[in-house]
């Protein structure tokens, strides 16, 4: 064996200097990303969630507001994203939500206009209502087809003796013979000739040859032609006629129209007609065709019955199948401009034995391309989109004349609770920091004023116990992805209020769900929407607000005395549809927020000095004085370091080779640390200067095991000055 070495995963025989980099894992460790938001809602427009093909692609920053509203419309998900991108008139907050998350819930359904004689279906590519506004039309360019006219008078009973002449009508072959007899003039002679497909009449002393007209030549994908072939007696010149080769003057081509009344869009375009490729046989068989399939990925070729099949996948360009198809005996093909030598084979019609014969070298299959052309129509199009037939569908020519005509069925969409339910198991693929559905109330609640389609079914108590059971399967050890939820509700405060009858209250829903990942706001706020109008929002409007004012500060920082951006805040059970001289206050923070605080309720009040600020960063736990359950900066703290920590150990260790020791992790685990302390996630104290102590790490086998004691950080929430009072002593 020759000698070698093993180096760096190598086996190296020839002599030499070789090196390898090592990177040292002992510098700075930056913050995975934080400020992740999840919302669940609805809106008057845009796809479903379900429709979405990953949701983890439907994802928005603060820049792309403009995105989300062309997308989604109006409704919650677009008012929600606002809040959340600027949750906070307060300096210690200084960002929103660093990227919204957003599921659908109402199925909204998309507009359509099926087309006639099997072409399929156009719908709308926004989903709602709006869709219905889109009108289509499609008027045609009628094909000219094929003329003969004779190049000279017709001489009378010049033809009395009979003639013979060929005539190739779309490359099919037809003998054409008049029988002697008398002629006196072209009008006698016209009516003596008959050809297949061709009508033969006079224009005074002239034969005219004429193609029949052709109801469906917007949907054959192929143009015509007629050519004339004499005799050896030279028989054509008694008729006037000459040999030649004439095609359609005007190919059949379609002008579309789609116009979205609604909001003044008009795309328009003319397609088709367009000859891009042309082909003939020249040999001594009787009948020979070509075939296109696309979908049987197949060019055919047919002499007698004999088939030669090119597959069409091959190639790329027209310009390649053309020259191979050229290759076999007694075959050509050629394109008619050499702006097509580019253009993809698939834009070639389907076309079924198309007759390729002629008499003099002439290409009697004229291929077009205006499926391809309609298809390129619609791929620009803002506004729709095509569907075939389910069932024997036509993938060739151009659509039918149609009126203009309104599309239908476009529809908001009802939202149910399973629509809530996929939503969260949806998010449970994507990283996130928070969740917030938009909804504050039982369904058939927000249907009397008029907030959701008849047919939703959500229910509050579900939604809520969906989102705490999802908090809690993704903050498992397996499933490592902690994240908290901002809830809301729309109901009485107490069983004490004015009115009240049954049902859950605001401490019923607070105190039921008793956890310390999960906020609960009750009041309403008021603020602009997506369309400029200030109006009441329910309390799921507050909770975005919490959300993104815990997503755009530093980590930790409390929303205690923090002010959010909202121009008004109340509570009331009240319908939305109240008038607002009606409204009656139910819960007052000035005097009932010890109840609001040990219930476990997130409320503002309203200063003295103006604005409106967060009384205290409270978590709906409260069943102990936990230090960490019952403040939201402080969980929220405590998630982004576990995350974090584990996420970075993982990409420097997980799956490397055992060969490590345990003081370079732990040296590694000292550098991650040290991040903590200086975003402020983790504090100094006596104990442990540099935010930890107690840090031990050992490997055994393929385990590494790592503890430690970390100083998180808190708010401050209290502050208790023991004031003594003193009488003025004067001494002489």
């Amino acid at each position: 064996m020759a000698i070698n070495v093993s180096f760096n995963g190598a086996t190296i025989y020839k002599p030499g200097a070789y090196s390898k980099i090592t990177i040292d894992l002992g510098g700075a460790f930056p913050l995975g990303p934080t400020g992740l938001v999840g919302i669940i809602g609805e809106s008057t427009i845009g796809r479903p969630g379900s429709a979405e093909q990953d949701i983890g692609d439907n994802v928005y920053t603060a820049a792309q507001v403009p995105e989300i509203i062309e997308k989604y419309g109006s409704g919650p998900i677009v008012d929600a994203c606002n809040f959340l991108f600027s949750p906070a008139a307060d300096g210690a907050i200084p960002n929103g939500a660093q990227a919204v998350y957003i599921y659908k819930t109402n199925a909204s359904v998309q507009a359509s206009k099926a087309l006639t004689e099997d072409y399929g279906t156009l719908k709308s590519l926004i989903y709602g209502e709006i869709g219905n506004r889109i009108y289509f039309t499609s008027s045609h360019v009628s094909e000219v087809a094929p003329v003969v006219t004779a190049d000279a008078d017709y001489v009378a009973n010049a033809a009395d003796a009979g003639i013979s002449f060929t005539v190739y009508v779309n490359g099919a072959k037809e003998v054409i013979t008049v029988a002697s007899g008398t002629y006196a003039d072209a009008a006698a002679l016209a009516a003596a000739i008959s050809i297949t497909g061709v009508t033969v009449s006079n224009s005074g002393a002239k034969l005219v040859l004429t193609v029949d007209a052709d109801a469906n030549a917007h949907k054959n994908g192929y143009g015509k032609s007629i050519e004339l072939e004499d005799s050896t007696s030279g028989d054509l010149a008694k008729a006037g006629l000459v040999e030649g080769f004439t095609a359609s003057s005007v190919e059949s081509a379609a002008t579309l129209t789609v116009e979205q009344r609604a909001e003044l869009i008009t795309e328009e375009d003319t397609i088709g007609g367009n000859i891009i490729l042309t082909g003939r046989y020249t040999g001594s068989g009787t009948a020979a065709s070509v075939t296109i399939n696309k979908t049987n990925d197949e060019v055919k070729l047919t002499v007698d019955a004999v088939d030669t099949v090119f597959k069409l996948s091959s190639y790329t360009t027209i310009k390649e199948l053309a020259d191979d198809l050229s290759s076999e005996a007694d075959w050509s093909f050629i394109l008619p401009s050499t702006l097509y030598n580019q253009v993809s084979v698939l834009a070639l019609e389907d076309v079924s034995a198309l007759s390729a014969l002629t008499g003099n070298d002439n290409y009697p299959v004229r291929v077009k391309k205006d499926w391809f052309e309609f298809n390129e129509f619609i791929n620009s199009s803002s506004l729709i989109s095509h569907e075939v037939a389910s069932s024997s569908p036509r993938i060739v020519g151009l659509p039918a004349v149609q009126t203009a005509v309104r599309f239908a069925n476009g529809a908001v969409g009802a939202s149910a609770g399973a629509d809530i339910t996929n939503a969260l198991l949806a998010f449970e693929g994507i990283r996130l920091n928070a969740v917030v559905p938009l909804f504050s109330r039982d369904a058939s609640e927000d249907i009397l004023d008029g907030l959701t389609d008849d047919s939703s079914s959500y229910t509050i108590a579900a939604i809520h116990q969906g989102v705490k059971s999802h908090l809690s399967k993704m903050a498992t050890t397996k499933n490592r992805s902690e994240r908290q939820g901002y809830l809301s509700f729309k109901g009485y405060f107490s069983t004490n209020s004015t009115g009240y009858s049954s049902g859950d209250t605001c401490q019923d829903v607070a105190q039921n769900l008793a956890y310390g990942r999960l906020q609960l706001a009750i009041q309403d706020v008021r603020n602009t929407d997506s369309q400029g109008n200030i109006k009441w929002f329910q309390p799921w409007a507050f909770a975005c607000h919490l959300a993104g004012a815990r997503s755009g500060s530093p980590i930790g920082t409390p929303l205690t005395n923090k002010y959010m951006n909202v121009a008004g805040v109340r509570h009331t059970p009240q319908p939305m549809r109240t008038a607002e001289a009606d409204i009656v206050t139910d819960f007052d923070p000035r005097t009932q927020y010890e109840q609001g605080i040990q219930n476990g309720i997130t409320f503002m009040e309203i200063p003295q000095s103006g604005g409106f600020k967060v009384v205290v960063d409270n978590t709906t736990y409260g069943r102990d004085g936990n230090w960490v359950w019952n403040r939201g900066n402080v969980i929220y703290a405590a998630d982004i370091l576990a995350f974090d920590f584990r996420d970075q150990l993982e990409k420097i260790y997980v799956g490397v080779k055992n060969t490590i020791n345990a003081a370079e992790v732990k040296s590694t685990c000292e550098s991650i640390l040290a991040t903590y302390l200086a975003q402020g996630i983790t504090v100094q104290s006596d104990d442990a200067p540099n935010g930890f102590k107690g840090l031990v790490v050992r490997i055994e086998g393929n385990t590494i095991y790592i503890s430690v004691i970390v100083k998180l950080v808190e708010g401050i929430d209290f502050v208790l000055a023991d004031i003594t009072l003193q009488r003025k002593v004067s001494e002489a």
